[in-house]
């Protein structure tokens, strides 16, 4: 397991390049669009922060937080069997590793980060 625990953090925005300003004025990130609808930053010291982009914020769309894990699969399936959801199954993210979501029982999003 990593030493570092939370790998990456991802804040949904209505308005990237407003979010992109708010966020580089307030704490000095240099924000980089990275694929369509998202924006990065990142730590170069293993943690990164996202800016997804939609069209609300609401209920099951807020800020989520992913924790490194060596085997995303391992973890997914024990989110199976302890009561949570898999909300999204383990998804590439080119050149940084891999990715997924998991609702816990009470409905909250947490994010599943795995390097290559």
């Amino acid at each position: 397991m990593s030493n570092q625990f939370i790998a990456h953090v991802e804040i949904p925005v209505t308005d990237l390049d407003q979010a992109k300003d708010f966020y580089e004025k307030v704490f000095g990130w240099d924000i980089k669009p990275f694929g369509k609808g998202y924006y990065l930053f990142n730590t170069r010291s293993g943690m990164t922060i996202g800016f997804r982009k939609t069209d609300i914020i609401q209920s099951g769309n807020t800020t989520i937080f992913h924790v490194n894990v060596d085997s995303i699969e391992a973890h997914l399936d024990r989110v199976k069997t302890s009561g949570g959801k898999v909300f999204r199954e383990k998804t590439v993210i080119p050149v940084y590793g891999w990715y997924a979501l998991l609702n816990d029982p009470d409905g909250n999003t947490i994010g599943l980060f795995q390097t290559h």
